[in-house]
């Protein structure tokens, strides 16, 4: 309970607008319910776990590993290669409105990832980047707005809004970046280029500095005709006219310093737009070549959007549980990825997720995406790829990472984390943070469907394994073993897996023991006991179980990520008090503790909130959820 405040700064005066609270209905299967809320926080689940193989593969093996200096493996690739990209409308909701009210449940999330894989690497864009209008200020103090209905324009499919924006979005992203080291991904629209909308370059550039990881000039031009945005007749001839004009307009502006950060052609979903026609036919590549810093594309394995016609979840519930998955995937844009590599671009997935238009219920939210997206990410990285965002759509969504609770929500409602953030801290251990990680498909166990694996290599010597059992069978039958050839003494393994251990499984994921809790439940931040299983060897081989379904890590040398309470952490607590509320600046937190010298002394003896957490007490930083008032203050209080 907070008892009371230490007054530090008085909230924004926007705080002390009339609002509407009301309990927002948790979610729970209860037989005979009909759940009639939003999408993100729906606890039902409509499908089957996919048949098991007959016969099953060999469920006990060995494997052999290349220790002669020289693997077969991608490039290296950074443990921040798995991020999120957020939809751009989101950005106050998710992130905060200005640099001084961010919000902490982001913060934690982000943090986990950071503390695993190094500074993480986000996308801020998607289809309501290319309505987007920077504005000077929007009523009420507020920082994003929409405009929607006739005024919006043209639409599409998705009902895409007109996004207004002030430059306080902007500002918050260097905050988070202050914070945490974000790198991001920013959108440049191109629903007109007559003149071309550079006004966002202009006001982010020296805003994000070296934070700004690169441009994305147009979000999905193959969908521009669906979209509305141009005639039936527009053609690739007429997209890479438009492109050169803003790359012209780009050049000729002194206030953009920096000239070649473009990434593209970020096409997605037509075959006569596709990224290798686009290359071979057109000659994108070497016609924009010195304005790139990244070779883009984006693309769901299944669209979902109204009036594609209808994809079965249930099959692709079975077909996203099979290796071939990841290989179909990878194989649409190996031709065009290896040309782009060659040129000295890296390629970057900027969007992706279960399936288009919010993914499809039962798998989108079960633990099946989690290892969806583990094997697609560990398959890219083998394949050199530099970076693949999980997309975040918000509440009409199945597939979020995280997404907040309903604006109307009052306490004691949290955030929700999706399957897939449990993805992205697996893969983000896997990796880890030297930089120096280098994947190679095993092509496992007679390279079955079902089994996948991974090795991780670091300076040319295993460093870690990644193995993931695809079959769903809580009884244990289909549960495997990998007997690992090593004279090591000992090897440690985390594992990702679901209470009940099925891919249908929709609560109760975890990653090495721990969890973010279930619908409304987090804070960001991991809950419960760190679990590390060490697995004696014999002097020649380790076996490592892979329980079906789940993803097993394996370190086979001591230096594995160790969990730390020294990492930078955000409390939080709700309330609904409108007014002369404590905040502080959220940039006044640049420690690797939570809190200054000056701050820690001043808060010594005064119930500063402290969390168990893997067995040690770490102090952290507390905030104040304003409910309805679309930002959170960082504030301290003592309970």
């Amino acid at each position: 309970m907070i008892k009371s405040f230490i007054p530090l700064a008085l909230a924004a005066t926007t705080a002390r607008a009339a609002v509407s609270i009301y309990d927002y209905p948790v979610p729970l299967p209860t037989p005979g319910y009909t759940y009639k809320g939003w999408q993100a926080y729906d606890p039902s689940q409509p499908l089957q776990d996919p048949p098991l193989p007959d016969p099953a593969p060999p469920l006990d093996f060995t494997l052999e590993l290349d220790t002669t200096g020289s693997p077969q493996a991608g490039n290296e690739v950074l443990g921040s290669f798995l991020g999120i990209s957020i939809e751009m409308s989101l950005a106050e909701a998710v992130i905060g409105p200005n640099s001084s009210w961010l919000r902490p449940q982001f913060l934690n999330f982000i943090s986990t990832m950071k503390e695993r894989g190094g500074p993480p690497v986000l996308r801020l864009g998607g289809n309501t980047q290319e309505k987007a209008k920077l504005v000077d200020s929007l009523p009420g103090g507020a920082a994003t707005g929409k405009i929607n209905g006739k005024e919006a324009g043209p639409t599409g499919a998705t009902n895409t809004p007109t996004l207004l924006y002030t430059k306080g979005i902007l500002e918050a992203l260097r905050a988070s970046s202050d914070l945490l080291g974000i790198h991001w991904f920013l959108g440049i629209p191109m629903n007109t280029t007559n003149p071309p909308r550079l006004e966002i370059m202009e006001a982010a550039e020296p805003i994000l500095g070296d934070y700004l990881a690169g441009w994305q000039l147009g979000n999905e031009p193959d969908l521009y005709v669906g979209h509305l945005y141009r005639p039936d007749n527009y053609t690739v001839p007429q997209y890479m006219q438009e492109f050169q004009q803003v790359v012209d307009a780009i050049n000729a502006n002194p206030n953009i310093q920096k000239k070649n950060m473009l990434g593209g052609p970020s096409v997605c979903c037509l075959l006569d737009w596709h990224a290798d026609n686009l290359l071979d036919q057109y000659g994108w590549l070497d016609k924009f070549g010195p304005s790139l810093n990244t070779f883009i594309v984006e693309h769901y394995p299944q669209d979902n959007c109204p009036g594609d016609g209808v994809h079965d979840p249930q099959k692709n519930m079975h077909d996203y549980m099979l290796h071939q998955s990841a290989l179909d995937f990878l194989g649409m844009y190996k031709h065009s990825a290896d040309e782009a590599l060659a040129a000295g671009k890296p390629v970057v997935l900027l969007e992706t997720n279960t399936g288009s238009c919010n993914g499809f219920l039962g798998l989108s939210d079960a633990l099946a995406a989690s290892l969806w997206a583990v094997d697609l990410a560990m398959m890219l990285a083998s394949a050199s790829w530099s970076h693949m965002m999980l997309h975040l759509g918000g509440q009409a969504a199945y597939y979020n990472p995280f997404v907040p609770p309903p604006h109307n929500a009052s306490a004691p409602f949290q955030w929700t984390a999706g399957p897939v953030m449990y993805s992205i801290l697996a893969v983000a251990e896997a990796l880890g943070t030297s930089g120096k990680a280098r994947v190679a498909d095993l092509g496992l166990n007679a390279a079955s469907n079902y089994t996948p694996g991974y090795v991780i290599y670091e300076n040319n010597q295993p460093a870690r394994l990644l193995f993931i059992n695809f079959m769903s069978d809580p009884s244990g039958a289909h549960d495997y073993t990998v007997r690992v050839a090593t004279n090591t003494p000992q090897i440690r393994v985390r594992y990702l897996q679901a209470e009940g251990g099925q891919v249908t499984s929709k609560t109760n994921i975890t990653w090495a023991g721990q969890s973010f809790g279930g619908y409304f439940e987090s804070d960001g931040l991991l809950r419960g006991e760190h679990d590390t299983v060490t697995v004696k060897c014999d002097g020649q081989s380790c076996p490592v179980r892979v329980p079906g379904p789940s993803v097993a890590l394996v370190f086979l040398t001591d230096s594995s990520y160790e969990p730390s309470d020294s990492f930078l952490t955000f409390a939080t607590s709700h309330t609904t008090s409108m007014h002369n509320t404590a905040a502080l600046d959220g940039l006044t937190l640049q420690t690797s503790n939570g809190l200054d010298g000056e701050l820690r002394e001043k808060l010594k003896g005064s119930g500063t909130s402290q969390q168990k957490k893997n067995g040690a007490v770490s102090k952290s930083v507390s905030a104040s959820l304003l409910v309805g008032a679309a930002f959170v203050t960082l504030s301290f209080f003592s309970a």
